[in-house]
């Protein structure tokens, strides 16, 4: 969002540098403004100039036919008078008001209680809570509107019926009015009867051949800006402080309202109220380019809802680049409960999209705030579910969508500092514990702590915001905290490149927008459980079992079931995460990896997955199809990459680097039943550690092939190690009846030896020795080839695509 507030210390200093320095020099000066009061109706053409004040005296009417000129840096005050009393500017129909205002001579209507003098911008007596002094501006015109009965013409709110003027309505989208820019209207909306208001600027049937553009409402007792119809574009618009709606639509306006800034108070109700046609003839708006600011004050006998929108009654138009800010729990932005409304949106005819949240304090689940009271829609899901059009940031400075409040320094809004509210908001923390049973969304304005295993469970979908951090709260043994996602539920974890989803320990300082741990590092493992998802696909199990209990979740939890008979099994996406510190031990042997895959369908994304400090496995995959892809794991205790239970799907494009507490790049099993299944790894580079071994030292081997194993491994780079790194098959009698008839295949390995090697055939073995898998790999025309060096390198992975992550932030120390 473009920003600019000019303080009153900068608008003095501009005021200062504008007078001489001269002593001698002249500085002319602004005699006092007199005052003329104008009544009735204005029938001839008429220029108001800045040298008087112009008091309203009742409704001032600019007949049709007429032209009412306003010089810029003119002031014109509402007289006091009530009810049908009350005054106002009526432009009627085939009239003209040209009020043209500058940046630096503001037009400025309002209340003759008001001290104002023209050069001023500020009140010298009024605030924003003064309202309903006077009446407001009323323009009318010719243009179309959907009216009741299809009536062709109606009379305009604010004006009590027989007047002999007010009517509004025709059928020339073109019609002029004349044009309003630079136009402050304040302290208006006074009530001529029930439910019969005046907004602070009404347009009725009013044409695109006039010009709106940088407008300020402040202060008014009704609406701010209130569109009857009509097809006039209108721009640059600011309302501060108004009683009931900021910006109304109604009777099918189809023109344009761009870059809005809305400042709700207490008294507020609706940043926008929308209504759609109200007879046959329908017209679509456009809104884009608004920022909503809404109140969090204590509610009492005056408040308003202060709620950001509200479409009703037949809406339908666009809504685009739209940023609200604070307010309160209810301050929700809703389709009513109208069948109109919801078969527009449902055709397409209502459509929302580029909408940020900076969400009220006390808001964990944006979802609340978006919501459709027919229930006939997808709104909500839509808004805040994966890939929705809503994204909730921290604060006003990350906002990328909204208005360019920058032009609205020359109003008194600006001159409050309104337009800097929500700068200064702080992340929340928001403890999850127990079952996730229910659609929600986390979003990236709050740090999630987990506490104990919280589980999504069947039925329910979790969606996470890109750039929000969770955090697992401190627990060892069966108290480790953990996200399990349940068989049958559903996360989407949708992170970029920009903004990546972060998983870690609660010790960790980290903060949104923060890639690397400002206190912990790669040495700081174990400090909670990690991610578990679950699903329906096949898995090879003990005794032809179809659903197992996933390691690390404690018998008798009543979750943790993997396995079945759907391959396509979908548990949601999974992309641009990173998980760290975790991998918490809940007994001998039954430890919890970064992230476990178990039984995970083919249906599932799993793309650009970072796992950093895990003290058992990287990514474990037990059974299951889903296909994975741009895995990064560092300095993991275990084994980096595990497969098992005949997993089927492929992992491609990884990166491995381990570190001195690490045992193997990858250790791979095969089936465990009598159901078979065969795996591929293709474009894989395995750094190992050569650091001096000590007690807690691990194996650092890149690879271990055990209990029958069988894949297909492919374009694969080693780099570096000790001289015990070696690339085998175990001794089992499967891996070599798999090897011997091509079920466990192997090309293109290249090897970068680690210092002291001289002979690559040392580190190829086969414990069996049932196979020629030495001689297969290092003899003439093996599939192993010695490389000087990562650059000579052919194979390998892609670590161009690791930019988002920390192990691309520690690179230069580890070779990658």
């Amino acid at each position: 969002m473009k920003k600019l507030l000019l303080t009153a210390a900068v608008i003095a200093s501009i005021s200062i540098a504008s007078c001489s320095d001269d002593d001698d020099a002249t500085v002319p000066v602004q005699p006092p403004a007199g005052e003329e009061v104008i009544s009735g109706t204005i029938e001839e053409d008429q220029t108001w100039t800045k040298d008087n004040i112009y008091i309203l005296e009742g409704k001032v009417v600019v007949d049709g036919g007429a032209t009412l000129t306003i010089e810029a840096g003119t002031v014109i005050k509402g007289g006091p008078g009530q009810n049908t009393q009350a005054s106002a500017l009526v432009v009627d129909r085939d009239a003209t008001l040209n009020a043209n205002g500058t940046a630096e001579e503001p037009i400025i209507f309002t209340s003759a209680e008001d001290e104002i003098m023209p050069g001023q911008t500020e009140s010298p007596n009024l605030t924003v809570n003064d309202r309903g002094l006077w009446g407001g501006v009323i323009v009318l015109g010719n243009a179309p509107s959907s009216l009741e009965g299809d009536a062709t013409e109606e009379l305009i709110e604010g004006i009590p019926a027989n007047s002999g003027f007010g009517l509004y309505g025709g059928s020339n989208p073109a019609d002029s009015s004349g044009s309003l820019t630079y136009v402050s209207i304040r302290h208006g909306g006074a009530n001529i009867g029930e439910g019969n208001e005046i907004n602070g600027l009404t347009l009725g049937g009013v044409g695109n051949g006039t010009t709106i553009d940088h407008i300020e409402v402040i202060a008014n007792l009704d609406d701010g800006v209130e569109f009857f119809g009509g097809t006039v574009n209108a721009s640059n618009i600011v309302v501060w402080g108004v009683g009931d709606d900021s910006v109304d639509i109604d009777q099918a306006y189809s023109g344009t309202v761009s870059n809005v800034a809305i400042v709700m108070t207490n008294v507020s109700d609706h940043g926008l109220e929308i209504d759609g046609p109200e007879g046959s003839a329908n017209g679509m708006y456009t809104l884009r380019d608004v920022t909503i600011y809404s109140d969090d004050s204590e509610t009492n006998a005056d408040s308003g809802e202060r709620q950001f929108a509200q479409f009703r009654a037949n809406a339908m138009g666009v809504n685009e680049n739209i940023l609200l800010v604070g307010g309160l729990e209810t301050s929700n932005f809703t389709l009513q409960d109208d069948q109109n409304v919801a078969d527009n949106y449902n055709a397409e005819n209502l459509t929302f999209s580029n909408i940020e949240i900076v969400p009220p304090q006390g808001v964990t689940d944006i979802s609340t705030l978006f919501t459709d009271s027919s229930g006939q829609t997808t709104f909500q899901d839509d808004a805040t579910g994966q890939g929705g059009f809503v994204d909730a940031i921290v604060n006003t400075l990350e906002a990328t969508v909204g208005a360019n409040t920058g032009v609205f320094g020359w109003t008194w809004v600006s001159l409050t500092g309104a337009f800097d509210s929500g700068s200064d908001q702080e992340v929340n923390e928001v403890t999850v514990s127990g079952t996730i049973t229910n659609n929600i969304t986390w979003t990236s304005n709050n740090i999630y702590i987990l506490e104990g295993k919280v589980v999504v469970d069947e039925g329910a979908v979790l969606n996470i915001e890109a750039g929000t951090v969770i955090k697992g709260a401190e627990g060892q043994n069966t108290q480790a905290s953990a996200l399990v996602v349940d068989r049958d539920a559903t996360l989407n974890a949708n992170g970029t490149a920009e903004e990546p989803i972060i998983f870690t320990s609660v010790i960790d300082d980290i903060m949104p927008g923060e890639l690397v741990s400002p206190n912990l590092t790669v040495n700081d493992r174990g400090l909670w459980g990690g991610v578990i998802v679950l699903g329906n696909a096949p898995s090879s199990l003990e005794g032809d079992a179809t659903e197992e209990l996933i390691e690390g979740i404690p018998a008798g939890s009543g979750f943790g079931l993997y396995g079945g008979n759907d391959p396509a099994d979908s548990s949601g996406t999974i992309t641009y995460i990173s998980i760290r510190h975790g991998g918490a031990n809940i007994g001998e042997g039954n430890e919890i990896n970064g992230l476990t895959l178990g039984g995970v369908g083919s249906g599932t994304i799993i793309d650009h997955v970072e796992v950093i400090a895990n003290l058992d496995d990287g990514v474990e995959f037990f059974g299951g199809t889903v296909n994975a892809s741009n895995i990064v794991v560092w300095g993991v205790g275990d084994d980096s990459v595990d497969i098992d239970q005949a997993y089927s799907g492929t992992v491609s494009n990884v990166a491995i680097v381990m570190t001195n507490v690490s045992d193997h790049g990858l250790e791979i099993d095969g089936p465990e039943g009598s159901a078979n299944g065969m795996y591929t790894l293709e474009n894989v580079t395995i750094f190992s550690d050569d650091s001096d071994t000590n007690a807690e030292s691990g194996n650092r081997e890149y690879a271990q092939f055990r209990s029958n194993a069988m894949g297909t491994n492919e374009n694969i780079l080693l780099v570096g190690g000790l001289e015990t790194s070696d690339f085998s098959l175990s001794d089992d009698q499967g891996v070599a009846d798999n090897y011997n008839a091509n079920n466990l295949t192997f090309s293109n390995i290249e090897i970068v030896l680690p210092a002291g090697v001289t002979d690559v055939s040392t580190l190829f073995t086969d414990s069996s020795g049932l196979t020629t898998f030495q001689d297969d790999a290092t003899g003439t025309n093996g599939f192993v080839t010695v490389v000087a060096d990562t650059d000579s390198a052919n194979t390998g992975a892609n670590l161009s695509v690791f930019g988002w992550t920390w192990v691309s932030e520690a690179a230069s120390a580890l070779g990658f």
